[in-house]
């Protein structure tokens, strides 16, 4: 199943980047482009170390251990309530029920990785209307 998971993350990856590409996406001199900095910084930690992680570890057997203790079920329910409370985050952004859609195919597997991808792509139409 590891065999499969990187290759479809890196996938969706250069989709998600192909089909959200803007020039802008590389101006970091406005406080939108240097929190997008930061976030891109923290997505390749995040993501690189999740690599190493997979390298060492089995997530399956990992989550079967988390899975029987009360606070690794805790965990677990905490993650994809984050996930689809982002998959609504998608909605608001996106106004689209298939483009939410097609994220939740990352989201639900990647939880986080995607996540933090779905935000640095759509990071002005997230924090514009905060900015008044």
């Amino acid at each position: 199943m590891k065999v499969l998971l990187w290759p479809a993350f890196w996938l969706f990856v250069c989709v998600a980047i192909f089909t959200h590409w803007d020039a802008q996406l590389l101006q970091f001199n406005t406080p939108i482009g240097i929190t997008r900095l930061g976030l891109i910084l923290v997505w390749v930690v995040f993501v690189g170390y999740s690599v190493l992680c997979s390298r060492n570890e089995n997530i399956f057997r990992t989550v079967g251990v988390m899975n029987k203790l009360w606070w690794g079920r805790q965990i677990g329910i905490d993650l994809y309530i984050s996930v689809f409370l982002s998959l609504a985050l998608a909605y608001l952004v996106t106004g689209s029920v298939w483009q939410t859609a097609l994220w939740a195919l990352a989201f639900i597997p990647f939880a986080n990785m995607a996540i933090l991808l779905f935000i640095i792509l759509n990071l002005e139409k997230i924090v514009t209307p905060f900015l008044g």
